[in-house]
């Protein structure tokens, strides 16, 4: 075989072994990962807590629009993101975030009584938990961050009872397969401010409605 019948024959040869690499199937390599609840989030003790079950509203749950894709997004630079081409998200992160918080609050609070945004029907609520997420990534070194702005309601008339900025932080992923671990330990720190802020405007509700009952059996004539 002279040279140019050698040179045509390993064309044909590579030309075969890409067509069988291309028609081939490929394995997906995708994993699918959740946030999940605090484990550190306890209940208060009986002597610590509101002393009965508060009804909360979860939502609306605001995310940036960078966050709302399936892949697993890893901050490489203040101005830098990357999409991991393997780890994914089993749903959508921000329902998953507002899941997973309703958890948290329904353990830090003692509570059953706990509905997500948007809810049917006019449920009897105490209070409602608004969150807008500027930040809920991880970099490359496995630091997750949590930046957001949030406020809580009163449920009854929607008045806004408190709002405040809050960045959390958790360190311990080693890469972004393990974003969902750091990514729930902020989220669990979230919570844990949350849980406080009602139970603290659950006091002073309580508070002042005895002080009110005790006012006006005061003010009450006397009997004969």
């Amino acid at each position: 075989m002279n040279r140019l019948g050698r040179i045509v024959a390993f064309c044909c040869i590579l030309i075969a072994v890409t067509a069988c690499s291309v028609l081939s199937p490929q394995k997906d390599r995708s994993r699918f990962y959740l946030l999940t609840p605090a484990p550190e989030i306890a209940a208060p003790a009986p002597a610590m807590g509101i002393g009965h079950e508060v009804a909360i509203g979860v939502g609306p749950i605001s995310f940036p629009g960078y966050l709302k894709r399936p892949e697993v997004v890893t901050r490489v630079d203040s101005d830098r993101l990357e999409l991991s081409q393997e780890n994914r998200w089993a749903e959508p992160l921000d329902s998953n975030f507002q899941r997973v918080l309703a958890q948290d609050l329904s353990r830090a609070l003692s509570t059953q009584r706990v509905v997500l945004f948007p809810w049917f029907g006019n449920p009897r609520l105490d209070y409602r938990v608004e969150v807008q997420v500027h930040r809920f990534d991880t970099d490359a070194e496995g630091r997750s961050e949590l930046s957001a702005n949030w406020l809580i309601r009163d449920g009854r008339n929607g008045d806004v009872l408190f709002v405040t900025d809050t960045t959390t932080n958790s360190s311990g992923a080693t890469a972004d397969a393990n974003a969902s671990i750091g990514l729930s330990r902020a989220l669990g720190s979230l919570s844990e401010q949350i849980a406080e802020q009602i139970e603290t405007l659950e006091r002073k509700r309580v508070q002042v409605s005895n002080s009110d009952e005790r006012k006006h059996g005061d003010t009450e004539p006397p009997g004969d």
